[in-house]
């Protein structure tokens, strides 16, 4: 019995109540949607034992086999088998028995399962690549599948991943096939998987190939692993060729990447092109000259950009400067210290562990303390508590009365970070009182109104739209906010700094980096929604952290569900829009019309 094995947790009893609660509820429940979010919820309890995971799996399995079943039922159980799969593998890895019916109704070869079913093939297909069980037959299956492009990436995807069954020669030949598919995410996760398993042994020709592909992903993909092939003279001279100095205005990413990668191979070549990019116009392709020099230990290049006017810049120079001159860089890091970007200051904090600890340096970290906390903004809290923790190494006690001001910070993460300072200084024990900032105002019936009837409409500077239908009812405050915000103008001219090819694009920074945007944060508003292929979410930092910061999903993300608020979806006439954005890319302005979701 389990108690034999392990002593019992004293929540085993809550959880093993309530997984019974749900498998009776859910045995008799006749509404699919109801029965759905029971299985949903079955298979991400917070098990400790393998008994547990074994009695939902079995409760899967016969919905799984069962011919009477619903398609949305089956749907949900594949769904709760890829969150087991996930969330509990270490405990009961799915059996072979739950495998094959999902590899069944993946393939179509389930009955009452067509081709077209893709709302129940998929989530069987994800629950297969997440449990590290997709066979050679499936395989064959679903990268032909011209149904859904879905499917076939998620074929690919199980094909690059490292537990992957398919034997090492069909592996490459069905990845190389996927280089030539019609759909830009397959042909992105094909080129992972090739470089990954296959172009050490194969050659980067294949990867030089996919530098004529005309999906940008694609492209900047290419040209990042090329910085990583073997020793070819071809590549390097293909290399030197793409990173010239790009235009004053227009495109510059393919030449940036390329730049690095260029840096990464063969740094002999670099110094004509490192200097035009780290003198250009454009501050991202100066942040990549950055990144470059550092590649290639570029330390004159480095110390030019650590003085660079955007502060993206310098925040990527500074990891280097630290390595490569030690305490030497401490007027690099005075010099951060006196900015006012929240991610900078971060990043300053924390590169300056094991540094000597001088007067000047513990100055700095308090000053840009004091000046951040002034400003009474919730974002700053991942800022403060990294000044402070460096502190702690780096200051002493003579700063003890600018500290004890922040035992009553608005923030009590930040209260509880400045009293371990205090301790470390002093060995005494600080009591916080966190003063809290007011809450923002709840939504009201106008707002609600409008986010209901009516589509926000990004105005990108490419020329094309996105329209985004939010959901105030499962999202009512964030939906708000974004509407808030879009009325302050808020969103207007800032761009998408992320693009994280075949997962998120990601926007709404002042900074256009993680650590900057609105002040105030909101409350997660997690449901049930799924992370889908172009459905809204809130970036943050942790739980309740969202700053106005939101990404798109670029295909199903089912690790984001109960993680991310979802507060909209993407029109699906505007999805190949979204596909074409670019880091930088800009937003004009977003503006709300009444139009049919």
């Amino acid at each position: 019995m389990r108690g034999d094995l392990l002593p019992l947790d004293p929540g085993d009893t809550q959880v093993d109540g309530v997984q019974q609660a749900l498998l009776s509820a859910a045995a008799v429940e006749k509404n699919p949607e109801a029965a759905g979010e029971m299985a949903r919820t079955l298979g991400r309890l917070p098990y400790h034992h393998a008994d547990q995971v074994a009695r939902v799996d079995r409760f899967l399995r016969q919905i799984l086999l069962d011919q009477g079943v619903g398609a949305a039922s089956k749907a949900a159980a594949s769904t709760a088998v890829e969150l087991m799969a996930r969330l509990h593998s270490k405990l009961f890895p799915v059996p072979e028995e739950t495998l094959a019916p999902l590899r069944n109704i993946a393939t179509a070869r389930s009955a009452k399962v067509k081709r077209s079913d893709l709302h129940v093939r998929i989530p069987a297909m994800q629950a297969l690549v997440t449990a590290g069980a997709l066979d050679t037959d499936t395989v064959e299956v679903t990268i032909a599948d011209a149904f859904s492009p879905e499917l076939r990436r998620l074929a690919m995807l199980a094909l690059g991943s490292a537990g992957s069954s398919v034997p090492e020669a069909d592996r490459v030949d069905y990845l190389r096939n996927g280089l030539g598919d019609g759909e830009y995410r397959v042909r992105y996760e094909a080129l992972r998987g090739y470089v990954r398993h296959h172009a050490k042994a194969e050659g980067c020709q294949p990867v030089m190939d996919m530098l004529l592909d005309p999906s940008e992903h694609v492209v900047l993909f290419a040209l990042d692993a090329l910085g990583d092939c073997a020793d070819d003279e071809n590549v390097v001279n293909r290399l030197i060729g793409e990173a010239r100095t790009p235009a004053a205005i227009g495109a510059w990413r393919r030449e940036s990447h390329a730049l690095v990668s260029l840096a990464k191979r063969s740094p002999s070549h670099l110094e004509i092109p490192l200097v035009s990019h780290a003198r250009h116009t454009v501050w991202q392709v100066r942040m990549y000259a950055a990144r470059a020099a550092a590649a290639a230990d570029q330390l004159t290049t480095l110390e030019m950009l650590a003085a660079d006017p955007h502060d993206n810049v310098r925040d990527a120079v500074l990891g280097a400067l630290r390595r490569l001159k030690g305490d030497g860089a401490a007027p690099h890091f005075i010099a951060a210290l006196e900015r006012s970007d929240y991610q900078l200051l971060r990043t300053a904090a924390r590169e300056m562990a094991g540094l000597s600890g001088t007067p000047a340096l513990a100055a700095g970290l308090v000053s840009a303390l004091t000046r951040v906390t002034a400003e009474r903004k919730d974002t700053s809290r991942d800022t403060r508590i990294a000044i402070l923790e460096r502190l702690r190494e780096l200051g002493s006690v003579r700063f003890r009365e600018q500290l004890l001001p922040l035992l009553r910070d608005y923030d009590p993460k930040v209260a509880a970070a400045a009293a371990l300072t205090l301790r470390a200084w002093t060995g005494e024990t600080f009591a916080v009182d966190p003063q809290l900032l007011p809450p923002q105002s709840l939504p009201s019936a106008a707002e609600l109104a409008i986010v209901t009837e009516k589509v926000a409409i990004l105005k990108m500077e490419s020329g094309v739209d996105i329209g985004i239908g939010l959901d105030p009812v499962r999202a009512p405050f964030m939906s708000t906010r974004f509407l808030r915000l879009v009325n302050r103008n808020y969103f207007d001219g800032l761009t998408f700094h992320r693009v994280a090819s075949n997962f998120v694009v990601q926007g709404g920074s002042p900074g256009a980096n993680e650590y900057a945007g609105d002040g105030p944060y909101v409350k997660d508003e997690i449901s049930g929604f799924s992370h889908d292929r172009g459905t809204v979410g809130l970036s943050t930092r942790g739980r309740d952290t969202g700053d106005a910061q939101f990404f798109i999903n670029l295909v199903n993300n089912p690790r984001l569900d109960f993680e991310y608020t979802v507060f909209g979806r993407v029109l699906t006439r505007y999805l190949a829009n979204v596909d074409k954005i670019q880091e930088g890319d800009r937003i004009v302005n977003i503006t709300f019309r009444t139009m049919a979701r």
